[in-house]
């Protein structure tokens, strides 16, 4: 993780035993801006590099994750980025997506049916690479914009591999953001969708003046860019995942600072399943202000309608695009007429594996150190039961 001098000067002044109140002080007296520095120190902790004491020594603070970031933009300068970031740039692409809505209206034949979008009826293998290939430039054009929107506001990002659940993602650190005023966080954690926003409408462009007449590309054009118009509107779905930490999320938690809002939350839930099995084992929440329990109990509707709105997605999209290609599969084992050739079958094997076998591996792996993580706490909280009590010395 990379942090401006600016943080460094902040966990520096913390460490000579200022408070946070004069940290803020000195820091407003020598850079002329408020931080919040609270914010800050929170996203810290919770990527494992600051905890309390008690929970250092007991090994309670997760592993620091060690991300190789490849791709950093320091020849990017903020100005630069501010301009590509600016309120014109954002109005011109809200009136792109505006335009694109009214479009899909017209023609709802623009917007790809998953069961079909990805099954191109010829030239499938070139296709298919060539999709992947897209969704990838794609996903990193999203993780670009959150680092455009870091630079905008001075602080180093980078972007690296990583994984939500068993998914393989590109992620950008940008953790010296929480720094920032509000209206700075705002636009970085929302400028990600604006890219994706951007993206579909550029594609329902081509697709709609395609189907108009308008332009007369070949046909395997069409069906390509169909297949690429799945991705951005998967990721913008993918924001609704309210039980995952996506941008939209981020967005909730700075608008209302909730402290942890995704772990609070998932305790409140906890809570109430065991109360209703009236189980003993209760998170302790006495100690969270009352403005944000009520935060935690809306954001806890929220939190069903993700996991309702993720199997909508599965049942809707993704399990038709797998059956398309289990079907194929199997009128290849019964000996019938397949659209499928051999290379076709072993380029959608090559990508299930790449895709979903690299973000399974990287989710295993997240699950083991959190496991070894937890064991490593429990072993040392035995110990120190265990250890005995010095009496107090007698008075001669």
């Amino acid at each position: 993780m990379a942090i401006p001098a600016e943080g460094l000067d902040i966990l520096e002044s913390l460490a000579a035993g200022n408070t946070v109140g004069h940290t803020a002080r000195l820091y407003q007296e020598k850079y002329h801006d408020t931080p919040d520095i609270e914010d800050f120190l929170e996203a810290l902790e919770q990527e494992g590099f600051i905890g309390e004491a008690s929970a250092v020594d007991a090994g309670e603070v997760p592993e620091v994750r060690q991300a190789h970031w490849r791709w950093r933009f320091e020849w990017l300068s903020p100005r630069a980025a501010q301009r590509l970031v600016s309120w014109p740039v954002l109005a011109f692409c809200g009136l792109l997506m505006v335009v694109a809505a009214a479009m899909i209206v017209d023609d709802p034949g623009v917007l790809p049916k998953p069961g079909n979008a990805l099954l191109f009826p010829t030239h499938f293998a070139a296709l298919t690479w060539a999709w992947i290939t897209f969704a990838m430039l794609g996903l990193f054009l999203h993780e670009l914009g959150h680092l455009v929107a870091a630079r905008a506001a001075g602080v180093p990002a980078g972007i690296g591999m990583g994984n939500q659940l068993w998914v393989l993602v590109a992620q950008t650190d940008m953790t010296a953001i929480w720094m920032k005023p509000k209206r700075q966080r705002y636009l970085a954690f929302a400028i990600g969708m604006v890219v994706d926003g951007v993206q579909t409408a550029l594609l329902v462009f081509f697709i709609w003046s395609a189907h108009r007449g308008w332009v007369s590309p070949p046909e395997w054009a069409v069906l390509l860019a169909t297949a690429v118009l799945l991705t951005p509107l998967a990721r913008i779905i993918w924001q609704l995942f309210f039980f995952l930490r996506t941008d939209i999320y981020y967005i909730i938690a700075t608008a209302f600072k909730c402290k942890n809002l995704m772990t609070d939350t998932d305790n409140y839930l906890r809570n109430r399943w065991a109360r209703l099995r009236r189980s003993p084992h209760i998170v302790d929440q006495s100690g969270i202000p009352p403005g944000e329990m009520r935060v935690i109990r809306w954001y806890s509707l929220l939190w069903f309608f993700g996991r309702f709105a993720s199997i909508v997605f599965y049942v809707l999209v993704l399990l038709p695009v797998f059956w398309g290609y289990v079907y194929q599969f199997i009128l290849l084992l019964t000996g019938n007429d397949t659209q499928f050739s051999s290379f076709d079958f072993a380029t959608v094997g090559i990508l299930v594996f790449l895709i979903n076998g690299g973000g399974l591996m990287l989710w295993l792996r997240g699950m083991y150190r959190g496991a070894r993580a937890r064991r490593r706490a429990a072993r040392s909280r035995r110990v120190d039961e265990a250890a005995p009590t010095p009496e107090p010395a007698g008075i001669a």
